[in-house]
């Protein structure tokens, strides 16, 4: 029980922080009293006193918790009506009944909450827990089937296995993936037993994947299978060239088909993949259409490395449409030497000013003789200006300029 500053505040369930009852009250809480099966919160309001009575029944419900008796707090929830609180209240019996592996009680729990997918499991496992108590004897919920179901009502499935796995029942750990879509889980386990049916289990799984379009799994068990043919064609498929590429830079039996190469490059092409196809086109020693595609999509630094090799004369360009794209990408610094690569100082002096770079800009400007550079030697000299560096704006660096 709390107090706001207008609201009198009772928490039935303490595991549900969120689920709060409360009564507006004009005065402060000073007692909270217990008698004649009664419990009510004292509030003064000026000289008066005012008595709240709280629920009898969701207080019983937190006693009967506390004592473990789950039929009698099951009991007094079934007297309530449906409203947060006695809500908040199943869900808390729900967990601690499948805890205490009272499973009649969970079931009870999740018709209240009405989450039938958990009622039909539990009916089932309840099912076969009592079938197995009245069969043998005992309490059928210690049995490995039993206690497999609830692994799995957890979502904890390697427990589940763990206890199939120790009774050696193979056939229901395989039965339980298979529900769960959880094929290869299910092919890891036939593997490692040795299971006759491996091999339709694996058909029964591509099977599956071709009926729900999952098209790059089933690529994956063609890879896994060795039949990269198959992979490539099911990564195509699925929309993803660059897996189907990678496949094929591995596998030299893929590269000398020209029928494959040829459906991944325009795949890659088409997606705008043009790093990878031009890695696709190198590996197969078309060099020409590896530049094309290199420069298309703007993977500079291995359109020089393959010109040095193939196309030397090409360099020179492409350093100077490398510094372009670095100066559109407002990385001036970066484009300086690529410029300075490419003879093009003019560029390079730009790049250097854009980037503040100004030691750089007028070491450049020094060492060319091009008189259409004079205007670069008044942009750094009206720099050293503005901050007062006149030493750097002296002879023989600004001979058409005096300060």
């Amino acid at each position: 029980v709390a107090q706001n500053r207008g609201n009198l505040c009772v928490w039935y369930n303490i595991d549900s922080p969120e689920r709060v009852t409360m009564f507006p009250l004009k005065g402060d809480i000073v007692d909270l009293e217990r008698a004649n099966g009664k419990t009510e919160v004292i509030v003064t309001e000026g000289v008066n006193t005012v008595s709240y009575t709280l629920d009898e029944g969701l207080i019983e419900f937190g006693t009967a918790i506390d004592d473990g008796d789950y039929y009698r707090a099951t009991a007094f929830l079934e007297t309530l009506e449906m409203c947060a609180e006695t809500e908040a209240m199943w869900k808390t019996l729900s967990k601690l009944s499948l805890e205490a592996r009272q499973l009649h009680i969970a079931e009870r729990c999740f018709a209240a909450l009405g989450d039938v997918s958990k009622i039909r499991f539990l009916n089932e496992t309840n099912k076969i827990a009592d079938s197995i108590a009245k069969e043998y004897g005992g309490d059928g919920t210690e049995n490995y089937k039993v206690k497999a179901r609830l692994a799995m009502l957890d979502k904890n499935f390697k427990l589940a296995e763990m206890y199939y796995m120790e009774q050696n029942a193979i056939d229901e750990v395989m039965e339980m993936y298979q529900e769960l879509h959880m094929w290869d889980d299910c092919i890891a386990v036939a593997e490692a037993k040795g299971h006759p049916e491996l091999d339709n289990l694996r058909r029964s799984y591509f099977a599956w994947l071709m009926e729900t379009n999952q098209n790059e799994k089933a690529g994956e068990v063609k890879e896994s299978e060795g039949d990269y043919v198959g992979a490539v064609n099911l990564y195509l498929k699925a929309g993803l060239p660059a897996k189907a590429a990678w496949l094929a830079m591995s596998r030299d039996d893929l590269l000398a088909s020209s029928d494959i190469i040829n459906r991944i490059a325009t795949a890659l092409i088409k997606g705008e993949f043009y790093e990878r196809a031009g890695d696709l086109f190198e590996r197969i020693r078309n060099n020409q259409r590896a530049l094309e595609c290199y420069r298309t999509g703007n993977a500079f630094r291995k359109a020089v490395e393959l010109a040095r090799l193939a196309f030397p004369s090409e360099v020179v360009k492409l350093e100077e449409v490398w510094g372009d794209y670095l100066v559109q990408q407002k990385q001036m610094d970066a484009a300086i030497n690529h410029y300075i690569e490419s003879g093009c100082s003019s560029k390079a002096v730009e790049a250097a000013i854009g980037a503040r770079q100004w030691k750089k800009a007028l070491h450049i400007v020094e060492l060319q003789e091009d008189r259409s550079l004079d205007m670069s030697y008044l942009k750094i000299a009206q720099h050293y200006a503005s901050i007062q560096e006149f030493e750097s704006v002296k002879q023989p660096f600004f001979p058409m300029y005096v300060f």
